[in-house]
């Protein structure tokens, strides 16, 4: 199943490339980098190309992100194995519920519990 990322909105891009004298769009790349392409039942391929196996994950990590100084928070998951952390962000993928839930069901036992 291949990954696709919602876009940010254009003028969040423009915005925050100005701000940030360019720096945002190469930061932006930087991060995705570390994201899904692609799962399956062997495991995942990351952005970057590099393919990783399910029993290769030893830990799974959720991250709750508070939004400024509102009560707003999104929550996305880390997954750690020797190869690197791969970050899996519902509410930034297109069917995000499903891409985790796809992840969940196929994660070795032990990394759930780390």
């Amino acid at each position: 199943m291949q990954v696709k990322i919602s876009p940010v909105n254009g003028c969040a891009n423009v915005f925050l490339s100005l701000v940030t004298l360019g720096v945002y769009p190469l930061m932006a790349w930087l991060n995705l980098r570390g994201w899904p392409q692609a799962v399956d039942e062997q495991g995942l391929v990351t952005r970057a190309g590099s393919k990783i196996a399910w029993n290769e994950f030893t830990k799974i990590t959720k991250v709750i992100t508070r939004i400024g100084r509102t009560s707003a928070t999104t929550t996305h998951y880390e997954l750690q194995s020797p190869k690197g952390k791969v970050v899996v962000a519902p509410y930034r993928l297109e069917d995000g519920d499903k891409v985790f839930d796809y992840v969940w069901q196929r994660l070795p036992e032990q990394a759930k519990k780390a």
